[in-house]
């Protein structure tokens, strides 16, 4: 068989893989006897189905019968892998790798392991390739061809003029777009202007096709005969001459560079302050096509949302004509999560038809499950996956096994595609960069959307089509599997589950090809029940990835699996862990394993074990040293007393999240300079116990290249002079980019913290250096963006030193620092500045807890231009004044917290542009008066104010008529009613009431006064008995009550007591499931 196969299908590349390991497999036949007619056989069946894949695939998508073909073709080429790898899995690791970076090199040996002897390896290759015959025999007489190149769908050539009214959420982006085309910058200093807009779109045409489209849309002739390419552009070259042209591409789906140039080059004839806007949602397309910078579209809001679909769902009718419809239709709204070609296509669906059962269906059903020509949402997104290198496609549908709206991070998400190969080895490229460069094409091309800092999603949709695309090798436990053959699931995960779904996974027990065990947590929440119990676990033989992640409580098990008996804790791994010789991710972090047996060392082919909060967990197995493939290995947040000296013998080891210092024959600190591989993250724990100080220079930080992020821990009772002298050794490499030091027991720091040669450092965290006298010159360091130093109990003054050394002046102190955050600073009495810039980009302060700071306003800078949040917890009134009294002209958050001597609020006039202020904890704040509020002053949240509410008619809040957010939380006073008439301002649009303990009935004749309140937001009140008699005002639209008891019931729609007062409100959600 050759060493490649080419294709662009889904199981191209499974393919490929199989064929790069056949070699190994092929010489393990030959040496054991085993019948080579039989294997050479089997390649000839696989190149005979590999011709047609790529007809196979693209007919799925109508045909579901090729898609069963498909299904069944992916099961028998996944049996074969597994096959090849039953042989010796560990002969395959570190294929594509240095292999002199592993001191044991595996080859495949003349032997059999203990389950597999040579008759029963002809009678599963047998078994294959009767499936593969019968797989062969059908494709003829499903019409399936070979040769056939990977062609886009077409979309319909009809223009669709659609009017400007029917338009919703786009204000901004029109705005955008329309200051775009009208500005004469041109930023690359060509003449053509390039806009790139990023969106959901997608399509593909050549050079030619769309220069002619463009020669005959701008010359207004019907039918152009030039069919060629060169003669073209220059008819087309002398046509654009010195005219200004406005020209749209629409949907770029696969245009590269070359295609790019050659199609730009007769439209730079055109006149100077001409544009293109391009139109895709690949990012690297409109980077490669823009002159200035991309403009993305947003997603639409759940209101604009509501207006498309409405509009067209219900042919421009009121949907309160059909209340039943208008309830369903919300619900699909929200299915659809702001993507308007979703919403749309939901929409034309539903337009003719009345009757709620079938909107249900709709609603209930998966949406790719509907006909293609009754719905046009699913071609659509097929586009973005059908375009798709096949490399990508599989690491795709890989991400069916995560649930909708679940988040994952991009780090595990390469981990579990490197456990399920599915990274193709490339030269000089870990297979984590390979993953890291998979990952950000995927998320290039919008299949993958940023949430937060760290985590991604992927939309619903998006996720259907994924689901589509796996078939029935994948299974998300919580969804509906009734149809789904449980014995032939390759990848499964689960949240949490119910008993009464335990009867139904019976053949669960019988999957002896399951690859994939994934626990998915939801936030903090931790499952109180284990899917499998542990003696079942050693059956799946063919397992690569097994996450326990958070199951540590009493585990119920199932009693439809071998009727075993209960587990009742995750206390401590079997030894039969060790028969899962397949195992390469194994992820035990934050449950009740205080123990890992021995035979977890046997898993040669483990590359990823993660036990970090595992608090009981205090050592590792002693035998480590066999993990020879073992890449990472995250032990932070343990109880570990000390890493094992062999751990020093892991060549292959890329990241160790902890490295705790032993005592005696444990571990030595010197043992780090052996892992000279280790990048990204290292945090050295118990520093105090370094006996020899010159060990720390065999550690060798300053030459490791890679570790970016770099934690340094001491314990109590650290001598300072020795702590010193361990800091002074410890001197990692300049390209650093974030540093901690934790329980340093030094009276001063080391010359190399704060030194500016660190030019890369962003983030820096000093905690609980509680006999440091002075902090380090800091204000050096040019790329310092976000400081945090906290525990000091020394410190009495920051001054000069804090900003330079003295012996490298800086012109600008803290240059790039954005956040800065003091804490816990009991003696902490002056803050001084030196004269000239200081804090230039400053944008976040947070004072917490430092109660003898005092600011002397000449010794501080005037102003902090570009502040925009300001935090004051337990400082004197002194601070909060000589702070407020400064120039903050981009100030627009302010939050104070437990600040006793305020009485009255403001104290003073106050920046005009904040819009937003948090009380919390002013105990005695009695009133708020009528001048000083910031004009701009649009949430106001109030906590923790008690006297507040014992004058309420001193509040005054009238005039703030920007105020649209108002928050109330944490009360304890007695409130009969609340709140007053005139009370509270009428913007209002959102109100929420919080932890108001006392609170007895709502004012409702205050609320109906409340003409433009759209949210309304009642959580933790527990004595309210009742919602006001006279309703609410028409304007509001969402109602959210959690956890009143007193309401719970008399809200339940149709049959609780205040339903009749809440009826027309479209949104009402209780205890957090909308009703």
């Amino acid at each position: 068989m050759a060493a490649e196969v080419v294709g662009g299908a889904y199981l191209s590349v499974s393919l490929q893989e199989l064929c790069r390991r056949m070699p190994f497999f092929i010489d393990f036949v030959h040496r054991n006897k085993v019948n080579d007619g039989l294997v050479k056989k089997l390649e000839t069946m696989l190149w005979s189905v590999n011709g047609v894949l790529n007809d196979a695939e693209a007919k799925q998508i109508k045909n579901p019968n090729v898609r069963q073909w498909l299904d069944k073709l992916k099961d028998t080429i996944y049996d074969a892998e597994d096959l090849v790898f039953e042989i010796k899995p560990d002969a395959f690791q570190g294929q594509g790798q240095d292999q002199s970076r592993s001191s044991i090199v595996f080859k495949v040996r003349n032997f059999f392991p203990s389950r597999i002897t040579c008759k029963k390896l002809e009678e599963r290759i047998r078994e294959i390739l009767e499936m593969l015959e019968y797989t062969v025999g059908q494709k003829d007489i499903l019409g399936l061809r070979e040769g056939v190149e990977t062609r886009n769908f077409r979309r319909s050539c009809e223009t669709i003029l659609v009017e400007g009214r029917n338009i919703y959420g786009r204000d901004d982006d029109k705005l955008a777009i329309f200051n775009l085309l009208v500005s004469d910058v041109v930023e690359s200093g060509d003449k053509l202007c390039v806009i790139p807009i990023v969106g959901m779109v997608s399509d593909e045409s050549n050079v030619f096709t769309l220069t002619k489209t463009i020669y005959e849309r701008v010359t207004g002739s019907k039918n152009c005969y030039i069919e060629e390419t060169f003669e073209l552009q220059l008819e087309l070259k002398k046509f654009l001459e010195r005219k200004r042209v406005l020209l749209v591409l629409d949907d770029v789906w696969n245009l590269n560079s070359k295609n790019w140039g050659e199609l730009k080059s007769p439209l730079e004839s055109a006149a100077s302050g001409s544009k293109i806007v391009v139109t895709t949602r690949n990012k690297s397309i409109a980077a490669k096509m823009g002159t200035v910078p991309n403009h993305s579209l947003q997603l639409l809001s759940e209101e604009d949302c509501w207006q498309l679909f409405s509009k067209q769902a219900f042919n421009n009718v009121e949907p309160s004509a059909y209340p039943k419809l208008n309830e369903i239709g919300i619900q699909i709204v929200k299915k659809c999560k702001g993507l308007p070609l979703a919403v749309k296509s939901l929409a034309g669906l539903l337009n003719t038809e009345l009757n709620p059962r079938k909107w249900k269906n709709v609603l209930q059903n998966e949406i790719w499950d509907l006909p293609q020509e009754e719905c046009k949402i699913l071609p659509a997104l097929w586009l973005s996956y059908y375009y798709l290198p096949p490399h990508l496609k599989q690491c795709f549908a890989y991400c069916s096994i995560f649930p909708k709206g679940y988040e994952f991070q991009k780090e595990i998400l390469v981990f579990l595609w490197m456990a399920e190969d599915l990274l193709l080895p490339q030269n000089n490229k870990t297979l984590e960069e390979v993953g890291e460069e998979y990952f950000d094409d995927l998320a290039s091309r919008s299949l993958f959307q940023k949430i937060s800092t760290c985590g991604f999603t992927m939309h619903d949709l998006l996720n259907d089509l994924a689901t589509f695309v796996a078939g029935e090798s994948c299974l998300r436990f919580n969804d509906n599997y009734s149809k789904v053959p449980l014995n032939k699931i390759r990848h499964l995960s689960w949240k949490a589950y119910k008993i009464r779904d335990m009867r139904k996974l019976k053949d669960l027990s019988e999957n002896k090809v399951l690859r994939t065990l994934l626990h998915l947590d939801k936030g903090n929440e931790v499952n109180e029940r284990f899917l499998i119990h542990h003696k079942r676990l050693e059956k799946f033989q063919c397992l690569r990835v097994l996450s326990l992640h958070r199951v540590v409580a009493d585990m119920k098990l199932l009693d439809s699996i071998g009727k075993m008996k209960l587990l009742s804790n995750l206390s401590r791994l079997p030894d039969s862990i060790a028969n899962l010789k397949h195992l390469r991710h194994l992820d035990l972090s934050n449950t009740e394993v205080g123990e890992i047996p021995d035979t977890v060392c046997n898993l040669h082919s483990l590359h990823t074990l993660l036990l970090g909060s595992c608090r009981k967990l205090t050592h590792l197995p002693t035998n480590i040293e066999k993990l020879i493939n073992l890449r990472r290995l995250d032990i932070s947040d343990t109880s570990l007393r000390e890493t094992p000296l062999q751990i020093s013998s892991l060549r292959n080891l890329e990241i160790l999240s902890d490295f705790v210092v032993g005592t005696n024959s444990g571990s030595s600190i010197k043992m780090l300079g052996e892992l000279q591989d280790l990048r990204g993250n290292l945090s050295i724990r118990s520093l105090e116990k370094v006996e020899n100080v010159d060990d720390v220079l065999e550690a060798n930080l300053k030459d490791n290249k890679c570790i970016t992020d770099l934690s340094l821990e001491w314990g109590d009772n650290n001598d300072s002079q020795k702590a010193r002298e361990v800091l002074n050794r410890l001197q990692p490499q300049t390209d650093l980019e974030r540093l901690s030091i934790i329980n340093y027991g030094g009276i001063n720091f080391s010359d190399w913290i704060g030194d500016p040669s660190f030019s890369r450092i962003e983030f820096m965290w000093l905690s609980k250096c509680k006999k440091c006298h002075n902090l380090p010159p800091l204000g050096q360091i040019p790329s310092l963006k976000y400081l945090t130093v906290d525990g000091f109990d020394m410190v009495e003054k920051i001054g000069d030193e804090f900003y330079t050394s003295g012996l490298s002046p800086v012109a600008r102190p803290f240059k790039s620092l954005e956040t800065l955050s003091f804490k816990c600073m009991p003696q902490w009495k002056e803050w001084s500045c030196p004269e000239g810039e200081v804090f230039a980009q400053l944008k976040e302060l947070n004072l917490m807890d430092c109660p003898s700071l005092t600011l002397n306003e000449v010794y501080f800078p005037d102003t902090l231009r570009s502040l925009t949040c300001l935090c004051i917890m337990k400082c004197q009134q002194q601070v909060v004044a000589a702070l407020l009294s400064k120039q903050l002209p981009s100030l627009c958050s302010l939050r104070i917290r437990d600040y006793p001597e305020l009485v009255s609020f403001p104290e003073r006039r106050m920046p005009t542009r904040i819009h937003t202020i948090q009380l919390f904890g002013c105990t005695n704040l009695e009133s708020f008066l009528d001048e000083g509020w910031p004009s701009n002053l649009k949430s106001l949240s109030i906590g923790g104010c008690g006297k507040l509410f014992m004058v309420r008619m001193q509040w005054n809040l009238q005039r703030l008529t920007s105020l649209t957010s108002l928050d109330f939380n944490c009360i304890d006073e007695v409130m009969n009613s609340f709140p007053e008439e005139g009370q509270i301002p009428l913007t209002l649009t959102s109100l929420k009431l919080s932890k108001l303990n006392k609170l007895r009935s709502l004012n409702g004749m205050a609320f109906r006064q409340l003409t433009s309140l759209r949210d309304l937001s009642i959580y933790y009140c527990d004595q309210l008995s009742c919602l006001p008699e006279e309703g609410f005002p028409a304007s509001l639209s969402q109602l959210d009550i959690l956890s009143c008891r007193l309401l719970n019931e008399r809200c339940q729609r149709d049959t609780g007591q205040d339903w009749s007062k809440i009826a027309r409100i479209s949104r009402i959600r209780i205890n957090n499931e909308y009703i």
